[in-house]
């Protein structure tokens, strides 16, 4: 049976795994399904429609579920709420909102999400990625695996982080981030992820993405032509596959390419 604190208090449409931990003073409403081993530390807020995998942590404070700052949307109305996979830890502070369409605002797997961060409505958080204090994205947001926001990073609604993309601290991103990209000041592509890819055990694959950086953003290049040239030039090289395909399917624009010795204060974010 599942160790429920008796100042709990459960909704009788939820349903928690038999080894489920619920601390003091945390509230569940509606329909909300947690999963194996799942722990809720104190004053935990979970409201559905909400399903939860196994093994999932929230500490203090944690808020999943409730609707979304979106003004135009109906409370009244029914939605498909939050889905959460498996092995995720939620520090304090910690909000994602239900969805306004048919897919639920999706989180996966193995993620870390820090104190004060925040996921909003409709977006899909895949596996592996790491969220710092205070870092947000907005609606409709994709955070790819293995990605990194540092603390106070910031995510435009309808933007793309690609795969072990990373977003510096206080920086932000108006348009799509791709894959092994890192974003060192606000809206401006710096280098690419050496480190993580190192971390990822991609070692093999840096040259060939470090050649598919330069032909994208160094060269001069329009989008379509650098393209073409990285098709040509590394035609079997997965990871930059990833890259180019990430670049290819972006309708929000990516984000420039601008050294960090050429910024100025007139800089903007103009696509590649």
């Amino acid at each position: 049976m599942s160790n429920v604190h008796p100042s709990a208090v459960v909704d009788p449409q939820a349903i928690l795994a038999p080894d489920v931990t619920v601390g003091p003073w945390c509230v569940i409403l509606g329909p909300v399904t947690l999963g194996p081993r799942c722990v809720l530390h104190h004053n935990v807020t979970l409201k559905g429609p909400l399903t939860v995998g196994e093994n999932n942590v929230f500490h203090p404070h944690v808020a999943i579920g409730y609707e979304p700052q979106d003004l135009k949307f109906d409370p009244s109305r029914g939605d498909t709420g939050i889905v959460i996979g498996s092995h995720n830890v939620f520090r304090e502070g910690f909000t994602a909102h239900r969805a306004t369409h048919p897919r639920p605002t999706t989180i996966g797997d193995h993620n870390y999400f820090m104190v004060n961060s925040h996921v909003a409505h409709d977006c899909l958080v895949a596996n592996h990625v790491t969220m710092v204090n205070g870092s947000l994205i907005a609606g409709h947001v994709e955070l790819h695996d293995h990605c990194i926001l540092g603390g106070g990073a910031v995510v435009h609604q309808f933007c793309r982080v690609g795969m072990l993309a990373m977003i510096a601290g206080a920086a932000g991103t108006l348009k799509d981030l791709p894959p092994f990209c890192v974003m060192h000041d606000p809206k401006f592509i710096g280098s690419i992820n050496l480190v993580g890819l190192r971390r990822a055990g991609l070692r093999q694959h840096i040259d060939p993405v470090r050649k598919a950086f330069d032909l994208m953003f160094r060269q001069g290049h329009t989008k379509q032509i650098a393209l073409a040239l990285i098709a040509g030039q590394i035609p079997d090289d997965p990871m930059v596959k990833v890259f180019t395909r990430f670049i290819a399917e972006s309708t929000r624009g990516i984000a420039r390419y601008v050294p960090a010795n050429r910024r100025t204060a007139g800089d903007d974010d103009s696509n590649v």
